[in-house]
């Protein structure tokens, strides 16, 4: 990273990355929600419950060294740099009201998180009013940590760049759950803002990348053209025309299809669960920003290549970032999809079918 900082150690305005849109409209802080001890008991409660329970779902958290990056040195930075401790508390109350299905395959495979996870349910919030109160935690935490991280990226330098690296993760975490469910919509909305944010989190990281995670394998092994074959009648150019295609465009397509294609033949040889993760997650990030553009623009082929990805989640849809994400997507690009387009709709749907058939 030294290329990208100045004698001081701080970051050259010039590489500094676009800043995270705010998800939610909730304005304000935590501090306009709860008194004073209701505000302080309910942020010791999320921060045990991401120490203990909500990072052991986290893709490479299954090894202890990643464990004890999240558990202690994430903690111990939050109480320097508030934008991470607030992107914590903000995932962790998103998994207290989201994850009642996960699988204990999901947790770490040590005897006490496996246990830690068969009791989760209980910790989980039934009151009515009490979880209205904490999604409304979860919205007022995110923004606030996005807002203080806009702040802390503006100033990116050694000193912080740890902590704006783990938020950035955090965020691009919880930004697949944020896909609002809106079955009673009309018409439906893709969930483009979750691959804005990873792609704003991609930016990030590059740039403040001091620590990493695990990572796939070269870009040839990611977006290599053979796995593009399960679904090369969606890049038929000549029986499938769009307005404006150009080759720049035609480029993009192939790139984000073979991405596709490549979780796809993951899936059929037997992935573990945590790589799978974070593949459907990484697409935001891993596919070129122009298709970012043809999905804003509603682009049916766009759609439709989107609607192949996420069905592809119906396979790990018993954690809790998936839950439900396969079958909201995939009906509801189908609802918005011309009647020329419904036959790119059938293999998504065959994949929840089967998915249903085998629970």
């Amino acid at each position: 990273m030294q290329e990208a900082t100045d004698s001081k150690g701080s970051f050259s305005s010039a590489t500094l990355p676009v800043c995270l849109p705010s998800p939610y409209s909730d304005s304000g802080d935590a501090t306009d929600l709860f008194d004073p001890e209701e505000r302080r008991e309910l942020e010791l409660r999320l921060l045990h419950h991401f120490i203990t329970i909500a990072t052991y779902t986290f893709p490479a958290c299954d090894d202890r060294r990643y464990r004890d990056l999240w558990t202690i040195d994430a903690v111990r930075s939050g109480f320097q740099h508030t934008f991470l401790l607030n992107a914590m508390l903000a995932i962790s109350a998103l998994h207290l009201l989201f994850d009642t299905r996960s699988m204990t395959y999901f947790y770490a495979r040590d005897e006490d998180q496996v246990a830690a996870a068969r009791v989760t349910k209980a910790l989980f919030v039934t009151d009515t009013d009490k979880a209205r109160d904490l999604a409304r935690a979860h919205r007022l935490y995110l923004n606030t940590a996005i807002r203080q991280q806009r702040e802390a990226i503006a100033n990116l330098s050694s000193s912080n760049a740890d902590a704006v690296f783990m938020a950035s993760l955090l965020l691009s975490y919880q930004s697949l759950r944020l896909i609002p469910d809106q079955s009673t919509s009309s018409p439906y909305l893709p969930p483009i803002q979750w691959l804005k944010m990873c792609k704003a989190v991609a930016t990030i990281i590059q740039i403040a990348r001091p620590i990493t995670e695990p990572d796939f394998a070269d870009e040839m092994a990611m977006f290599n053209p053979l796995y593009r074959k399960p679904f090369d009648a969606l890049l038929d150019w000549s029986q499938y025309p769009e307005p404006f295609l150009n080759q720049e465009i035609k480029c993009t397509y192939e790139k984000t299809l073979a991405y596709v294609g490549g979780v796809y033949r993951a899936l059929l040889n037997k992935e573990a669960p945590r790589s799978m993760i974070r593949r459907i997650v990484c697409l935001g990030v891993l596919a070129p920003a122009r298709y970012i553009e043809l999905l804003e623009q509603g682009r049916p082929r766009a759609l439709a290549i989107l609607a192949h990805h996420l069905a592809l989640s119906q396979a790990i849809e018993e954690h809790w970032w998936f839950h439900g994400v396969a079958d909201r997507v995939v009906h509801g690009i189908q609802s918005i999809l011309p009647a020329e387009w419904q036959w790119a709709i059938e293999w998504p749907l065959s994949m929840i079918q089967v998915a249903g058939d085998r629970s």
